[in-house]
């Protein structure tokens, strides 16, 4: 069972946020189960994951939750690509409903880009690697594109001609450590006084 402390703290706030969606009036009962298995093969360093889920022991015993933990990737990578790619990080409203616009925005711009990408991309195998689209520079040209737009079919055939010029090298079985940093505030210039 969780504890929740209702109206644990008070700050000053604006009148437009509304912290109370996260006071419950009652108690409530969470179930859930931790799995803890290896992620690398027999014979290396000892890597393990622990996962916390609510699904069912029966149906997703063990095994069957090591092979979906390896299906989230493409799930984490969307997320990345949404908020570092796509600024989705920031959010340049206070009240609900525009943040809520804001990520709507988002998420219309990650498909427009990925589906762009999709149909610009050819099989480029020059080289020791495959090479794919860099998303980054295919949302940067994007931007471009909406702010300079005609929306002609010639425009964005030039989009397309324009997003395969950046390609990346696929290197498959690639391992970085995570380089930490500290997150720094990005600032909106057209908040300043003049």
């Amino acid at each position: 069972m969780i504890l929740h402390k209702k109206h644990h703290y008070k700050a000053v706030r604006s009148k437009n946020t509304r912290d109370q969606r996260w006071d419950f009036e009652d108690m409530c009962d969470v179930r859930f189960r931790v799995c803890k298995f290896r992620i690398n093969p027999p014979g290396s360093d000892d890597e393990w994951e622990v996962l916390i889920t609510n699904l069912d022991r029966n149906e997703y015993p063990l095994a069957r939750m090591k092979e979906i933990y390896h299906l989230r990737w493409g799930i984490e990578t969307s997320f990345r690509e949404l908020k570092y790619d796509l600024s989705g990080i920031q959010f340049h409203s206070k009240k609900d409903q525009f943040v809520y616009m804001e990520i709507y925005a988002h998420f219309a711009m990650y498909n427009a880009v990925s589906l762009s990408v999709i149909a610009s991309s050819k099989p480029y195998t020059q080289g020791k690697y495959q090479y794919q689209i860099d998303f980054k520079m295919a949302c940067c040209i994007w931007r471009r594109y909406f702010s300079i737009s005609d929306n002609s079919d010639k425009s964005f055939t030039q989009l397309l001609l324009d997003m395969a010029f950046y390609l990346t090298p696929i290197r498959p079985g690639r391992k970085d450590k995570r380089n930490l940093k500290v997150k720094l505030v990005v600032g909106f210039p057209y908040r300043l006084a003049a």
